[in-house]
Parts: structure tokens; C-alpha cells; sequence
């Protein structure tokens, strides 16, 4: 329902406005009326409208007056002005006060209603769309939160942000622009989630966050948290002090017996810009790396882990790119065992101390496993799950033991690859087979199949003869010249017939080849078989 108030001096008139139409018919309730603006005013103090009808000529307040004062008390109407022919000058007044509508006496009743319900139908509309904006509003103050999370995972995954400063000030974050920063990475193992489900896995998740949330808070850093993995909390410190590692050890402290599991923690470096933010988050999670070589329930900040030794640095970002990770994934093992030597030497050329020597090969060790993992091979289906690699690690006291202890580690891999890759090559010649049982009158070439199965031509001869005994040609053409000598002894299908139907367009060529494996022309085996 829509208020409609009627302001008439005349009240004869205004009872013919107020009675002549069914009002609330159409819509319209309350409807009121009023003998001059002052009336109108206080009328409008106690029962908002949407629509009011005004005359110009009145005592006391006249309507151009009323329509001021609507106007400087803001009020929300459509107004539709009233007057006679000789009150030209009120309504050039009223254009100017952007009236809604001007009715010139006299004029009938359905007139009015037809303007009053066009204006209703417009406040209806705007209503709607206010009512559409203003929940867009609310559910975006709700989701501000989801949308600043948002912004930092793009930027702690090195992802291109346009418009940041924008983006900042329209959620509220434009005083973290161009202040120092630092990220912390707060991580509980998988291998600590293996027994739990999944809903137990999503709830440990909800306790990680909201606990290291709650410590993080008690600090006096602003900062924010952002759940970026299922087992890692992300905490972004805006100008952190030097006393940020003590505080992170106490909120790692209380954290392990919040949670009752063990955590560690990663401390990147401290960065301006924000377009940095995915360094200080890649340094935190290297960082956290070393719970393998120095236990759990520590932090461990980057630039404690990486001294300036420019041997040590040089042979550690070589790791990276090292052709040792390009063989594992093709299983060369071989090569493997000389990639490894060569790191072994690099060390003992470099003289690193016992230390730098360990935390190469921790590194090795670790990208080993980031490289099987990629490879979607399971360690712990290699090592076992109580794999002692790195604690030995830290115990070796010679670099031949150490090049003992990685030359174990990686013999183990390559048995495993080796193992599952021939697991895998059984199943793929099995399936190659199959084809070719099922589709050897098809025309089969030896590259088509090669092609069909993603391998190379020759790998294709090598692993056929080495699982089968046999070439793929061979075995090829014995299924056909076997399909040949039922249907030559079965049907009286004509030798050209035969040809056809295992595969051979060329008769002659298939004759030839019959010939070669049952040691006599397809027409002699008829005669003798029948």
C-alpha cells in the first residue's frame, strides 16, 4: 500500500478527491487530506506518503512552499501540482522545484487516478530496485570478508592483481598499501591427517584457523590470516618488529597444545610491496621445510636457514634446475647414480662445512619428493611411513656417509619406479594385445599403433618382443594367417575372400605370407583339411 495525501483549501473539493475514487482499490492507503501546508506538514510528521496531491493557492502555507519545505526536509514523494489556468507562474515555480506531474483545473477524478497509478507503478519499480541494490549491498558487506581473502590468495599465489589501490580502499585496507610485511606459514603434516576422515580433516582445518586467528589477534601487529591450504594457516603481519619470530614461537607454542598435534612453522622475509607478497610466502613455506632436519613445534625463519656462502648458494639454486629430477621421471637410474655423484663432488669441491653439506642434501631430498609427488607417486608407499631418511641425515658425520645415505634413498626409488613401470608396461602390452585379437582384420600399421598408445615405434618393438616373446609384426600376422586357416576350413569362402577378411587387400601378398607360417598355399591347406 502507498500513502496518498490530498492538500486542498477547498473542501469541497478535496472530499470529491478523497471520495471519488476507490483509493484503497487500487492500492492507495492511507489517504489523507489537508487544508493548507501547515496541515500537510504535520500530517507528513506522523504518516510518511509516497504520492501527494498539492494546490498552489492555500492559506497560511501555500503549495509552492509546501514543496519547499518537502524538499529541505527530504522527504521521498512523487508531487503532483494543481492550479488553475490563471496560476502560470506557480507552475513555472513547481517545473523548477522537479515536481512530478502539473494538473490543470478542472480536471476529473479518473484523471488523477490515471497519474497516481503511473507514479505508483514508477515508485513500485524504483522500490524493487532499491530493495534489489540495497540487498546486493548487505550480501557484499557480507562477503567483504570472502573478497579480502580473495585478494590475498591471489597475491600470495603470485597471481596479477589489477587496480590494487582501488581494491584496497573499497574494502577498507588502503593504510596496509606500502607498509612493510612479513609472511608466516603455520602447518600441521599430512602424514598426521592419514587415519582422519574427511569431515575430521575439514574440522582440524576450522580449529587451525580459528585458534592461530584468535593468537594472532592477541598480538599487537595488524594482521590477517588466510586459510590458503587444508592443513596451513597464511599470516600476513603488517610492520612487524624484530620480536615477531618470539611472538610466533608463543603462538606456535600454544597451538600444538590447542590442537594436540604437533606444527611447525615458516617465517619468510620482510617486503614493502605487496606485489612481493607471494616471495615472503614461498620463502616461509622453504623455510618450514626444515622441520625435516630439525624437528616440529619450531619456527624457522628464512634468512636463519640460508647463510651467505656464495658456494653454498651457487650449488643450491643448481639443485633446482638439476637434470637428476628429468631422470627420475623418465626412471633412467643409471643416470641418476652419476647425476648423484656429480652433486657428491660438487660438495667436496666446494669444501662445505658438515652443515651446508647436510642442508644440500636435505634440499635434494626435498625436491625429490616434490618431484615423485608431481609424478603422482606415493612416498610413503617407497619409504614406508616411518622412513628415518632425514633424522639419519642429520646424524651423518663423514660425506661418504651421506653419499651412502642418498645413494639408499634413491636405490629405493628406482626400484619402486622400476616396479610400477612394469606393472604398468604388462597392462599396456596386455592392451595392445587385446586390440589386436579383436581388430586384426582392421589395417593395422606398426606407427598407427604407436601413435594410438603415446609411445614411440621403436619403444613399441622393444617392449612387445620383451613381454611376448614376440616381434608386433609377427604376432600380427599370426592371429590373421590363425583366423585364415578356420575360415578356410570352415567356409567355402573364395582365397581373395579369405584375404579380405584377416586384414590382407593383396591376396597375393596374403597367399605369400599363408604360405611362410603353415608351410603350404591356402588352397593346399583346404585340400588337406577337408
Amino acid at each position: 500500500m502507498f500513502g496518498l495525501l490530498l492538500v486542498e483549501d477547498e473542501e469541497a473539493i478535496r472530499e470529491k478527491l478523497m471520495n471519488n475514487v476507490a483509493w484503497a482499490d487500487y492500492g492507495f492507503e492511507p489517504v489523507l487530506g489537508a487544508a493548507n501546508g501547515l496541515e500537510a506538514l504535520a500530517l507528513l510528521e506522523k504518516h510518511p506518503v509516497k504520492i501527494m496531491v498539492t494546490d498552489v493557492q492555500m492559506p497560511k502555507m501555500n503549495g509552492i512552499e509546501l514543496i519547499k519545505e518537502i524538499k529541505r526536509r527530504e522527504y521521498q514523494m512523487k508531487i503532483i501540482v494543481i492550479s488553475g489556468f490563471a496560476e502560470f507562474e506557480y507552475a513555472q515555480e513547481s517545473i523548477k522545484l522537479n515536481v512530478s506531474d502539473y494538473l490543470l483545473k478542472p480536471f476529473a477524478s479518473k484523471r488523477l487516478l490515471e497519474v497516481a497509478l503511473r507514479f505508483k507503478e514508477e515508485l513500485e519499480k524504483e522500490e524493487a530496485e532499491r530493495s534489489e541494490m540495497n540487498d546486493l549491498r548487505d550480501q557484499l558487506k557480507k562477503n567483504k570478508a570472502a573478497l579480502i581473502e580473495k585478494l590475498l590468495l591471489d597475491l600470495l599465489n603470485g597471481n596479477a592483481v589489477a587496480n590494487i589501490e582501488a581494491q584496497l580502499d573499497f574494502l577498507g585496507l588502503g593504510e596496509i598499501n606500502n607498509r612493510d610485511f612479513q609472511v608466516a606459514v603455520i602447518e600441521i603434516p599430512e602424514n598426521q591427517l592419514s587415519e582422519m576422515n574427511e569431515e575430521e580433516k575439514y574440522l582440524l582445518n576450522l580449529h587451525l584457523y580459528q585458534q592461530v586467528q584468535r593468537l594472532a589477534d592477541a598480538n599487537a601487529y595488524r594482521n590477517f590470516v588466510v586459510n590458503h591450504h587444508r592443513n596451513q594457516a597464511v599470516l600476513i603481519f603488517i610492520e612487524p618488529d624484530q620480536n615477531l619470530p618470539l611472538r610466533l614461537e608463543e603462538i606456535l607454542s600454544q597451538t600444538h597444545l590447542a590442537l594436540k598435534l604437533s606444527v611447525a612453522c615458516g617465517l619468510g622475509r620482510q617486503y614493502r610491496d605487496l606485489a612481493d607478497l607471494d616471495v615472503s610466502y614461498r620463502e616461509a613455506c622453504s623455510a618450514l621445510q626444515y622441520r625435516y632436519l630439525y624437528g616440529m613445534n619450531q619456527v624457522f625463519f628464512i634468512n636463519d636457514l640460508n647463510p651467505d656462502n656464495q658456494s653454498y648458494h651457487k650449488i643450491l639454486n643448481a639443485l633446482h634446475r638439476h637434470p637428476i629430477f628429468d631422470n627420475i621421471k623418465i626412471g633412467a637410474a643409471s643416470a641418476i647414480e652419476e647425476d648423484l655423484k656429480r652433486i657428491i663432488n660438487e660438495i667436496r669441491l666446494a669444501k662445505l662445512n658438515p652443515e651446508l653439506s647436510k642442508m644440500v642434501a636435505s634440499n635434494l631430498i626435498l625436491l625429490t619428493l616434490a618431484t615423485l609427488n608431481e609424478l603422482g607417486y606415493n612416498a610413503g608407499e617407497i619409504f614406508g611411513a616411518n622412513d628415518t631418511t632425514l633424522v639419519d641425515l642429520n646424524r651423518v658425520e663423514s660425506l661418504e656417509e651421506l653419499e651412502r645415505l642418498l645413494d639408499s634413498f634413491f636405490d629405493r626409488i628406482n626400484d619402486y619406479i622400476r616396479q610400477k613401470r612394469a606393472s604398468l608396461n604388462h597392462q599396456l602390452v596386455e592392451e595392445i594385445r587385446r586390440y589386436l585379437d579383436e581388430n586384426f582384420a582392421a589395417d593395422i600399421t606398426h606407427s598407427a599403433m604407436a601413435n594410438r598408445y603415446n609411445i614411440s615405434p621403436s619403444y613399441l618393438s622393444l617392449l612387445f618382443t620383451e613381454r611376448t616373446g614376440k616381434n608386433f609384426i609377427d604376432y600380427l600376422t599370426e592371429r590373421r594367417i590363425k583366423k585364415a586357416k578356420e575360415l578356410l576350413k570352415h567356409t567355402d569362402m573364395k582365397i581373395y575372400e579369405v584375404s579380405n577378411a584377416v586384414g590382407y587387400k593383396d591376396s597375393f601378398y596374403f597367399s605369400n605370407c599363408f604360405k611362410k607360417m603353415a608351410g603350404m598355399s591356402p588352397s593346399e591347406y583346404r585340400e588337406n583339411t577337408k
